[in-house]
Order: structure tokens, then sequence, then C-alpha cells
């Protein structure tokens, strides 16, 4: 390879790579405003604001306000369906391996995350391709998450399938407390279920080792 294509190359590969720095600011901004004002008030004015950019580079990366949208759920899931340490969390003893799971899980539906996930999915739950995307993103989170769980508690002795039972309940009880803290305007505020949840999990699982 010449000097002047190698220098050719390396030009691209950085142009990418500030490509994709703006497009992560341009979504992080997003996500952040979805959360702070809801969807029916986000303007793409706005997000580019929030990100330190123009108009014009929102407009570069993204045809319309709904590809934004879609590239939001699908950063979302990624940042939802983040994995545990699973190494880690097995040297735990079990009262705080179920601590640190629960607790990692609600951190996710409890933040800004998903609170922009659910504007989202309200704005789009008539148009297919919002739809479409929202479940590729939840089928991700779910069956990355779903693995994660077994293996983490896999020397409980306890069956696969009562392992995702309680994974299940779990996940139906932190959406409903999500929606919950929304409305009544408290986030960040654990829910006492929580920690009932925590005891019956733990009961269950010291139950099955013996």
């Amino acid at each position: 390879m010449t000097l002047a294509a190698d220098e050719t190359n390396t030009g691209r590969r950085r142009q990418q790579e500030r490509r994709a720095v703006t497009r992560s600011k341009l979504v992080d901004a997003a996500i952040k405003l979805l959360h702070q004002k809801g969807a029916a008030k986000l303007t793409t004015e706005e997000v580019a604001r929030e990100a330190g950019l123009t108009r014009g580079a929102i407009q570069y990366h993204f045809d319309s306000p709904k590809s934004l949208m879609m590239a939001c759920i699908i950063e979302i899931g990624d940042r939802l369906s983040g994995h545990f340490d699973v190494a880690d969390l097995v040297k735990l003893p079990l009262p705080a391996r179920v601590d640190k799971v629960v607790d990692g899980y609600w951190r996710g539906f409890g933040g800004e995350n998903y609170a922009a996930f659910i504007e989202i999915a309200v704005r789009g739950r008539l148009d297919p391709e919002f739809e479409d995307a929202i479940t590729e993103a939840i089928e991700k989170l779910e069956e990355e998450r779903a693995v994660t769980w077994q293996e983490v508690f896999a020397d409980t002795g306890c069956a696969p399938a009562e392992i995702i039972s309680w994974r299940s309940t779990l996940l139906i009880m932190l959406r409903g407390m999500a929606l919950t803290n929304m409305i009544a305007g408290h986030r960040k505020k654990m829910p006492p279920q929580i920690g009932l949840f925590k005891d019956m999990f733990r009961r269950y699982l010291t139950e099955s080792q013996k």
C-alpha cells in the first residue's frame, strides 16, 4: 500500500469515527430529553442544542424525527440488556447475589432509559415500523437477560423453568412499579414491593439448596 493510500484510509477511518461520535451524541441527547420532557414536546432543534451540535448535524444523520426515535429504541435496548458479570456474581453469597441482580434490574427499569423507551412506545404504538423496532429490542433484551439469570442461579439446583418463572414475575412487577413511579413523579424511588420480592426469592432459592 502506498503512503498516499494509507493516509486516505486513515482519513476515512477518522471521519467514520467522528460521524459515529456525533450520532451517539444526538441519540444520547434525545434519550435524555425524552426522559425530561416526554416525546410530545421533543423537537429536533432541542436535541441538537442539547448535544452541542447544529440542526444541520441532526439532519445529516437522521432523515426524520422518526428515524432518530428508532435509533433511540435500538440504543436503549442495548443499554437495558447490559450484561452482569456472571463470574463475579456467582462468587457472592446467595442473599448478596439476589440483591445485586434485582437492584441491577431496577436501575434499568427505574432510570431514564426505560422512561424514554415508554415515551417512544406510546408515541409510536400505532405505527407498524415502530412496533417492529420495539418488538425486536424487547426480544433481544429478554433473550440475553434470561440466559444471564439462569447462569447466575445455576448452582441453586432449581429447574431452569422455575428460575425463568421468577424472572418473569420480577419483570412484570418492575415494569408496573416503574410506570407507577413515573406517573407519581418518584422515578428513582425503590418501591417496597421489590424488597418483598427479594425476601421471597431468597427463601425459595435457599429451600431449593436443602
